[in-house]
């Protein structure tokens, strides 16, 4: 069995990532595949290359919103949709009710 070389264990998750501009505008939305402490991989619709720099939304269902900001590294085709690997550079964890509580 291959061994997996990640630096951080993937947690699978369905939910929604939200994409904004530089001045905190929503540009656009797609669908979170996994996520982990490093890095997030999700389908969207938006043109995304290798290197574009993002800033994101995470809404991992009872356990909060996560903000992130990273960088793509990787992009695939998959059928209709194309799937994108995000390494963060920074997150910060904001619950629904918009208090910020440490972990």
């Amino acid at each position: 069995m291959a061994s997996d070389k990640r630096r951080a264990s993937r947690n699978k998750h369905n939910s929604t990532i939200e994409f904004f501009d530089d001045k905190g505008g929503l540009v656009g939305t797609g669908r979170l595949i996994d996520h982990s402490a490093t890095g997030a991989s999700f389908s969207a619709s938006e043109r995304l290359v290798v290197g574009d720099r993002v800033r994101a939304r995470l809404r991992l269902f009872e356990k909060g919103i996560i903000d992130i900001t990273g960088a793509v590294v990787w992009r695939r085709q998959a059928g209709n949709a194309t799937i994108y690997g995000v390494r963060f550079d920074a997150t910060s964890r904001y619950y629904p009710t918009g208090e910020k509580r440490s972990e």
